[in-house]
């Protein structure tokens, strides 16, 4: 059947309007796409192309050696023999040319100077073979010659793209490897794929995407494992530098002491430190708690002293391990009443950590049932021997209440500062650290410092943790504005760009070049850690979920009034989590609940916890629309109780079963209306006919459904009671025998507690 030349030009894979010109140098008539195209047309066109290939084609490769290839002669007494004669001869010649072939390949691929043009040379010859090895009609060779046309031509050969590529030699390289590295990041420099990292990676143990970011031990260990060596690179460390630049000239002189008043909950810290400074501190304070340090400098007549109050709520142990190392002296106050307690003991372990002298106060002398000596014996148990007992530590007898015994406690604070002899220097830029901050909706960035060495000036450029900035107003403890403030000072400050967490260190540098450096550098290492620390927490999941049911999860964000008392609530609610639920923190942070916050929780699914912070009026509208849960509070235990009775709703209550009463079946009987009625005689409890019931034999669950039918005497009935015979219909049931048990049952949910 004859096709047109349209369709003939897809066959071969060329365009119609090559095929028309080729099929026009051949001699033939088609002048369009619709012309038909006989078996003749395509012969003639066949010998044309031949002709066309084999009139004078040979290859000469760069190292001299000629290819001459032979071909078909396109006489009338070849074009005359038969296709069987014409494959026989041509797989003859193949057979002879591919001998030839393969001897002078061998030598080309020798003395070849250019690996391109003997891959060419290369896929040319394989090509052939598998050509010549194929059954031939004249479909395929109107394929071959037609390419070899092209080629002739001039044309791009259209499967240069898919050349052989010869196996390269594997060349071990020194792979460079900084501290953190993103898996991706780590296949470009090995130039291998993605995929073969992150399969490495898996055998180590380790299950990270490419975009993770995984630690510098565990990058060297895949890069040997794919056959480099790999090199750690010490990255320029920006701390060390910025405290090479701490260097003093002066001679250190005498500095005021820092005192860390310590202690459990309620037994008297603030109330004694607000006898001590005159002002009404503790009344402040929610719940008579204190929220978070407070720093404060006082003038005795022993000197001037500065004192930092900690919490002593279970919660706040990384506030008191703050103060304990910021300070030179600890305050342990003990209820003379009440003893040593879980948090007293904490604080002696933190001081006793930190190597800072401590000075027992006794308190609450006042009271019924104090008892100093038995106190004092208590903390000789602790190591901490009264001063009088032959020890080293200095214990007083004191009511923070009433002021008896507070001039003594002075006086024994300032002779331990006289005998550590503590000096600083007062020249030079300043450095310290943080003991709170927080975000003020008027006047932005709050922080707490307090001055170690050197000397704090206003429009110093202060870099603190992330944040960077000049410090606009400096404030002591008593609200007055100053210019300056020396060591051993604890002053409010203004003028970072951002809040700094409590506990960061602080320091005066030279130009906002080296603070935005040191600023950019710090973020990075966080994001880093970050990154490094979801992904432990997923891979930790994901082990942990496997062959058990998946912990609930209840997502949260923490927005409170000053950084230590998020970093405590974020500590406490880390805690929470147990075997069934756990707490995620989504997100935490110092200010004002913001619109941000509330997108997020919608996000998420989150709820938003407050501490002494309110939700803007943007966030108010998002939250109420959105109906996302809220509170507020301002006490920690009271937050604290409020998540774990969220977390409690989150679990699926556990389904109790009650039996609540057992017949025995005397006989069984037919009725028209209900099918087989059992006879029975309760024996234990009381049949209930809306209650759900199992069909026991011989002490064995054979059947669980519900009555069909309660009779006594004829009458339908709600309950039998134990002793009395009734008629007791199943439902959907028909196999009841004689000495089976009917037992009723009642199913109870009872909601899970954390």
């Amino acid at each position: 059947m004859a096709i047109t030349v349209k369709d003939f030009a897809k066959t071969l894979k060329i365009s119609d309007k090559a095929l028309l010109e080729r099929m026009q140098k051949a001699g033939l008539n088609h002048l369009s796409e619709s012309d038909e195209v006989t078996a003749s047309d395509k012969q003639a066109l066949l010998k044309f192309l031949k002709g066309a290939k084999t009139q004078s084609k040979s290859i000469k490769s760069e190292s001299g050696v000629t290819v001459t290839s032979k071909g078909k002669s396109s006489s009338s007494t070849a074009s005359k023999k038969s296709y069987s004669d014409n494959i026989e001869a041509k797989r003859a010649a193949a057979s002879e040319q591919l001998k030839e072939q393969q001897t002078k390949r061998e030598e080309q691929l020798k003395a070849a100077s250019k690996q391109k043009q003997e891959q060419r040379n290369k896929f040319s010859k394989k090509n052939e073979v598998k050509q010549n090895q194929k059954p031939i009609d004249v479909k395929d060779q109107l394929s071959s010659a037609v390419n070899a046309y092209k080629r002739k031509e001039g044309s791009d050969f259209e499967d240069s793209k898919h050349q052989f590529e010869a196996p390269k030699e594997f060349i071990k390289k020194d792979i460079e490897v900084p501290s953190t590295i993103q898996v991706g990041e780590l296949a470009k420099l090995m130039a291998v794929k993605g995929g073969e990292v992150v399969k490495n990676l898996m055998s180590l143990g380790v299950i990270a995407t490419l975009n993770d970011f995984i630690d510098q031990e565990t990058a060297i260990l895949v890069v040997e494992e794919i056959g480099h060596n790999g090199i750690a690179v010490q990255e320029e460390n920006l701390e060390e530098d910025l405290a090479n630049l701490i260097q003093y000239s002066d001679e250190p002189k005498t500095r005021p002491a820092v005192i860390t008043v310590m202690g459990h909950v309620d037994h008297g810290k603030t109330t004694l430190l607000d006898f001590i400074r005159k002002t009404k501190v503790v009344d402040g304070e929610a719940g008579g708690i204190t929220q978070h340090i407070g720093a404060y400098e006082v003038d005795t007549s022993k000197g001037k002293l500065t004192f930092i109050d900690t919490p002593g709520h279970a919660a706040f142990s990384s506030m008191r391990a703050r103060g304990a190392n910021t300070t030179d002296i600890v305050v342990l106050v003990v209820a003379a009443n009440d003893g040593i307690k879980p948090q007293t003991e904490e604080a002696i372990n933190h001081a006793k950590a930190a190597g800072v002298s401590i000075v027992v106060a006794i308190n609450k002398i006042d009271l019924d049932g104090a008892d100093p000596e038995k106190v004092k014996g208590d903390l000789a148990a602790k190591d901490l021997t009264p001063d009088d007992w032959g020890g080293n530590i200095q214990m007083v007898p004191v009511s923070a209440l009433k002021g008896d015994g507070v001039d003594e406690l002075l006086e024994r604070i300032a002779l331990e500062a006289e005998i550590l002899e503590l000096k600083a220097h007062y020249e030079g830029a300043a450095q310290g650290v943080v003991i709170e901050s927080e975000l003020d909706k008027f006047r932005g960035s709050v922080s707490t410092f307090l001055i170690q060495n050197g000397t704090l000036k206003v429009g110093d450029l202060v870099v603190s943790g992330n944040a960077i900035g000049k410090i606009k107003s400096i404030v002591d403890s008593d609200g007055n504005k100053i210019k300056q403030a020396g060591p051993s000072a604890a002053v409010e400050v203004l003028g970072l760009n951002s809040v700094p967490a409590a506990g960061d260190k602080f320091q005066v540098v030279k130009n906002d070049k080296q603070a935005r450096e040191i600023s950019e550098y710090r973020t990075s290492k966080e994001k880093e850690k970050k990154l490094l620390k979801q992904k432990d927490e997923s891979v930790g999941d994901l082990f942990e979920s496997l062959g058990q049911d998946s912990k609930k999860v209840l997502n949260v964000i923490v927005k409170t009034d000053v950084g230590g008392t998020c970093e405590a609530i974020l500590a406490a609610l880390g805690d929470l989590g147990t075997d069934k639920a756990k707490v995620k923190i989504v997100s935490s942070g110092v200010g004002g609940i913001s619109e941000s916050d509330a997108n997020l929780a919608v996000a998420v699914e989150s709820i938003i916890l407050g501490f002494n912070v309110r939700a803007d009026n943007s966030a108010k509208k998002i939250i109420e629309d959105e109906a996302i849960p809220l509170s507020y509070h301002s006490i920690i235990y009271e937050l604290l109780d409020d998540v774990k009775a969220r977390m409690s709703g989150l679990l699926d209550p556990i389904i109790k079963e009650e039996i609540v009463g057992t017949a025995e079946v005397l006989e069984v009987f037919n009725s028209p209306k209900f099918g087989q009625v059992a006879g029975c005689n309760v024996i234990e409890g009381n049949v209930l006919r809306n209650k759900p019931v199992r069909v026991l034999r011989d002490d064995i669950v054979i059947f669980e459904g519900e009555l069909n039918s309660l009779r006594r005497f004829k009458e339908d009935v709600n309950e039998v009671k134990n002793g009395n015979e009734c008629g007791m219909g199943i439902k959907n049931y028909k196999d009841i025998k004689p000495g089976d048990k009917i037992e009723v049952f009642d199913r109870k949910e009872e909601a899970q507690t954390i």
